[in-house]
């Protein structure tokens, strides 16, 4: 019986060829968009699963709390991290990180190599993070001062052919002897280093410190231990260790602080929700989004559902047809479950037809997926093994609910009725079939709407004024390392195409260091972001003074600060800022403390434009706390590739022999929105995709809507009605519906969009015309799906519309 089934199935797929062509091709291309999806979306959340005991693992955040504002740190202070292991019970290790930041340069014999990744930990890093040690020994890798663990890519690359262990370099002017070499850290952990040095060797991270943000602290905890019972035991570390260092710095009692609006808030992050779920300053890397997940695992149900209603409206389209064999079948005496199990089984073939193509496609589509999701998801044959139940399972399920209302209404069909030729659709029907077409519109109106927001979103924050000029900028990374700082920088301002050369310690994106200050006779802290930068530096991005001056050459600035409007704003209200003293706390004790305010530049946007522009004072760049770190340099527009050539030559000449490490302004800035950038990528490229299962559907539809109507057409244009008036009367049912489409996705769509805007704290604005442009577009997309069916129907000979059978 299963047998002639099959051969029944067949036979019915071979005949109508168009028919099972479109079916499969929907199928196939739901299947294809839905498996990349949740290949992507399986990446996502398996950050840091693979490594051992990662459900007993948190990291340390801390929420700093400022008198106008609080901010959120990956870093803290890192004398924590000893102190909450001996004093809060349940916590087994706890470990240090810090993280280097990138190109840096070692030494290997007379060769210098810039190299990114590189962190410190402490000797315990083993014990909490159970990375598996090719050579050497984990428990004394990083005990000894001066010693280093290399990834086994690293040391392939920096030793080739020998064991790593025991060589040596040079980094920071001291030798380094690798003592072990470990397994690489993939791709999906949101820890990420090539190098990690003990930190043993800093001398300096060994010196007292509770308010100082620095290092990466990691907790493992005992199983069974509450992290919440940890988190709560942290404040009275606080008051004990951080209170007096606060007392010793400014100068007043730790409740007074407190009063003012300072405060910490430590909490901890399970290890497998940092990539999805913390976004903080500091960042070993950039994080994903949760949301994005969630978006994209609807967009994949959404496809599948838009392919399951393509079918479902394709059977009701062919209704006619099927029915007539239906009559057949039961006046001969067949059973009403034989020809459900029939349609059904049809259903299945179709369904695993199209799933078996899907999962070709899908090698053939993973690298241009990989592409536009800047992944490296790949499917190996374990893997496939794993996901085949699930496929299989997957495929009757997508099977059982495509084939489900055709197989159940049809076969209940009237057998008389039939056989009569009086097939008419009730009204409980048609209210199934537009529901299902309103569905598909709305989905289709969502999908586009939020593709526009996103890309619009995106345009909005790479065109918004951020109160600087970032084009034509070239950033030289690692120039305070040089000893020939003033003829590199004489050298390059005597180019031709260069405008302006100026010194910082920060660029804008990049980080920026702590200062707090107080004001004479005034025991209130104030606290800002900083960085130090030199007389060019602002003329270089096109940074004017909107009262005072700034730095200049002509006068002695090493205790002159320059602060942004609101900086002003939080220490001084409405008072003239200039001439203001303020007393820098963070100083060294040799260093004076005492600064003037000289000058008061607009809030530009130092940070990513997902948070608002907060308190920033700018030291000079001879200050105590000055740092020459960057090199910026703007040049003509069109001689980019000269300066480049230049550039590249002039270091050669007069650098250290490091590599020239440099990058663009306007890059550095885009990279900050790199997941917007690529989700908006992704959410454009399916969007496209299910609006194409969609008309598949309506093209389907609309086939069965005008075979409804075929005598009706006849007897209208016998009357004389036109083709464009009958064109006009069936798709106007379409339209409708896509106002109806339109009225249940503005809602849906706007707080699903609104609620990713509130992630920028500089947004566009959502206005009703977007989500009117995207129903344009969808009902254009109809009218156009429907007018084949529509003209084909109005030019058929009325003669042939009317005659009876």
């Amino acid at each position: 019986m299963f047998k002639n089934y099959l051969k029944i199935a067949y036979r019915n797929l071979v005949k109508n060829k168009v028919y099972s062509a479109i079916n499969i091709f929907g199928l196939t291309l739901g299947f294809v968009c839905c498996i990349l999806i949740m290949l992507y979306v399986k990446n996502e959340l398996s950050y840091d699963k693979f490594i051992p005991n990662h459900e007993q693992i948190y990291r340390v955040a801390l929420e700093r709390i400022y008198p106008d504002h609080s901010s959120f740190y990956a870093i803290i202070p890192d004398s924590y991290s000893e102190v909450i292991a001996e004093e809060i019970k349940g916590v087994e290790e706890s470990v240090r990180l810090f993280n280097f930041g990138n190109a840096l340069i070692i030494e290997l014999g007379e060769e210098k190599i810039e190299e990114k990744n590189v962190i410190a930990a402490d000797s315990n890093f083993y014990n909490v993070f159970e990375f598996e040690i090719l050579l050497g020994n984990a428990q004394s890798a990083l005990s000894q001062p001066n010693t280093v663990v290399l990834t086994t890519t690293t040391a392939q690359r920096l030793f080739p052919g020998v064991n790593a262990v025991g060589q040596s370099f040079r980094f920071f002017d001291q030798d380094y002897a690798v003592s072990a070499v470990m397994q690489d850290i993939p791709e999906n952990s949101h820890l990420k280093f090539d190098y990690i040095f003990s930190s043993v060797s800093f001398p300096n991270l060994a010196q007292e410190n509770f308010t100082g943000f620095s290092a990466f602290t990691y907790l493992k905890l005992s199983p069974g231990t509450d992290p919440l019972e940890v988190e709560n035991q942290i404040p009275s570390l606080v008051e004990k260790y951080a209170a007096g260092q606060i007392e010793r710095e400014l100068g007043i009692s730790f409740s007074d602080y407190s009063k003012a609006g300072n405060g910490y808030r430590y909490f901890l992050q399970p290890l497998a929700s940092i990539h999805l779920n913390s976004n903080l300053q500091s960042e070993l890397r950039a994080n994903g989004n949760a949301l994005y997940v969630y978006i994209f695992i609807s967009i994949a149900i959404f496809i599948l559902v838009l392919a399951c209603i393509n079918f479902i409206n394709l059977a009701t389209a062919r209704s006619a047809d099927r029915a007539k064999e239906v009559g057949v079948r039961k006046a001969m005496g067949s059973q009403r479950n034989q020809i459900v199990v029939q349609f059904l089984l049809e259903a299945m073939v179709l369904t695993f037809v199209s799933l078996g193509i899907g999962i070709v496609l899908i090698s053939f589509s993973l690298p241009f997926f990989n592409q536009l999701a800047e992944k490296t998801l790949r499917i190996d044959l374990s893997a496939v093994l794993i996901a085949l139940p699930i496929l299989v399972g997957f495929g009757i399920l997508i099977g059982l609910l495509a084939g489900y209302y055709p197989a159940f209404h049809i076969s209940k069909l009237n057998t008389i009725s039939i056989l009569k030729g009086k097939l008419q659709a009730n009204g409980n029907q048609n209210w199934l079939r537009n529901g299902l077409v309103v569905f598909q519109f709305a989905i289709a109106i969502i999908l586009i709407s939020g593709t526009l927001i996103v890309n619009k979103q995106i345009d909005f924050i790479q065109s918004s004024s951020l109160g600087f000029e970032k084009e034509n900028v070239v950033i030289i990374d690692r120039f305070a390392n040089q000893e020939n700082q003033e003829v590199i920088r004489n050298e390059i301002e005597r180019f031709s195409n260069v405008i302006s050369v100026g010194t910082s310690s920060s660029i804008p994106g990049g980080r920026t260091f702590g200062s707090q200050f107080t004001t004479p006779g005034d025991q209130k802290v104030l606290t800002t972001k900083s960085m130090s930068a030199d007389e060019d530096f602002f003329s270089t991005l096109g940074i004017a003074a909107e009262e005072g001056r700034l730095f200049q050459k002509e006068f002695n600035d090493s205790l002159s600060l320059i602060l942004n409007r609101e900086a002003v704003k939080v220490f001084f209200g409405d008072e003239n800022p200039i001439g203001k003293k303020l007393f820098n706390t963070a100083f060294r004790q040799e260093v004076p403390n005492e600064l003037t305010v000289i000058g008061v530049v607009d809030n530009f946007n130092f940070e990513s434009l997902h948070t608002t522009v907060t308190p920033l004072a700018i030291f000079n760049i001879r200050n105590g706390n000055g740092f020459p770190a960057f090199l910026t340099i703007r040049y003509a527009g069109a001689d980019q590739e000269a300066v480049l050539n230049k550039l590249e030559a002039t270091w050669s000449e007069f650098s250290d022999g490091s590599p020239l490490a440099y990058s663009f302004l306007d890059e550095n800035l885009a990279e900050l929105y790199s997941a917007e950038r690529v989700s908006g990528q992704i959410l454009g490229v399916f969007s496209f995709l299910a609006i194409v299962i969609a008309c598949i559907g309506l093209f389907g539809l609309a086939a069965y809507t005008a075979f409804l109507r075929t005598k009706e057409i006849g007897v209208r244009k016998v009357l004389g009605a036109s083709v464009g008036s009958i064109v006009l009367l069936l798709s106007v049912n379409f339209a409708k519906l896509v106002g109806i489409a339109f009225l249940f996705a503005i809602p849906v769509s706007w707080l699903m969009m609104d609620n990713w805007l509130d992630s920028f704290a500089f947004k566009i604005e959502l206005g009703i015309w977007v989500f009117a442009f995207a129903g344009i577009i969808t009902l254009l997309i109809a009218l156009l799906t429907v007018s084949y069916q529509a003209i084909s129907a109005a030019i058929v000979n009325p003669v042939k519309s009317l005659k009876s059978e």
